[in-house]
């Protein structure tokens, strides 16, 4: 399925590989691995598939308003989280990095230079905010009786942290418009 998302990236396929790309060895030796981290290295040698990665993080549109401020209800995991992982995701399998986790990638990225330490330490720090806000928000569904879900509504959020998630928001926004420069127009 990699080999193929690398040489024909289509939307769908595109949407399935995505989360393929994360994949974890939980336990035990998996002769997989190797042949899938030496196709993750190679995606750089994919331009059209890394410019349609790269559409994966600009296509989710910011919930902030006008005045870059919040409104209203946001699912915090489509909106917020998602934008952050789709960035860290492009970031390192365009510099041959196989790292999975969010937090890991936008290290090894930083640290490669992929990202200026500003835009990479925003996105660290936007995605413990945001992450932070969304179990918050589970533990009070939780106690409510409320089955969780990842849909919160910022007019109830204490003033701090409905400054902070504002903050994160506006850190992800600035990363995606960074990207625009991958994603060629009509794409």
């Amino acid at each position: 399925m990699f080999a193929d998302c690398l040489e024909h990236p289509g939307h769908s396929n595109l949407v399935r590989a995505a989360i393929t790309f994360d994949f974890r060895q939980v336990s035990g030796e998996l002769d997989i691995v190797k042949p899938l981290v030496d196709v993750l290295r190679r995606a750089p040698e994919h331009p059209g598939f890394l410019a349609r990665l790269a559409r994966t993080a600009t296509d989710a549109r910011s919930p902030l308003g006008f005045r870059q401020r919040l409104i209203g209800p946001i699912d915090l995991k489509k909106s917020a989280l998602l934008p952050i992982e789709n960035l860290a995701r492009f970031y390192a399998l365009s510099n041959r990095v196989a790292v999975s986790a969010t937090l890991d990638r936008l290290a090894a990225i930083e640290g490669l230079e992929a990202l200026t330490s500003e835009t990479a330490e925003s996105l660290q720090e936007a995605f413990t905010i945001i992450s932070d806000v969304r179990l918050e928000h589970h533990a009070t569904d939780i106690a409510e009786g409320r089955a969780p879900d990842n849909v919160v509504d910022t007019d109830r959020l204490p003033p701090l942290a409905r400054l902070d998630l504002q903050a994160a928001l506006r850190a992800v926004a600035a990363a995606q418009r960074q990207m625009s420069r991958y994603v060629p127009l009509g794409m």
